[in-house]
């Protein structure tokens, strides 16, 4: 998960609370925009726990590969 998608979990239930019949698309296309508004020190803390995330799942699961999950036809 990077650092906007760490953001936008949080962002988007806060919209969703707000406007509850928006459409998703209208959504991610809010939560583009406001991400791309923020200075880069706020978010310093989202890049942090999105790197938490990441050294987490790579001790979770020390064999994971994405490319192991390609299928080719």
């Amino acid at each position: 998960m990077n650092a906007f998608m760490v953001w936008s979990q949080h962002e988007r239930r806060k919209i969703m609370h707000q406007w509850p019949d928006m459409h998703n698309a209208e959504i991610s296309q809010r939560l583009g925009r406001r991400w791309q508004l923020l200075q880069d020190s706020e978010k310093i803390p989202f890049v942090r726990e999105a790197e938490r995330l990441r050294l987490k799942h790579m001790a979770d699961y020390p064999d994971y590969n994405i490319a192991d999950l390609v299928f080719t036809y």
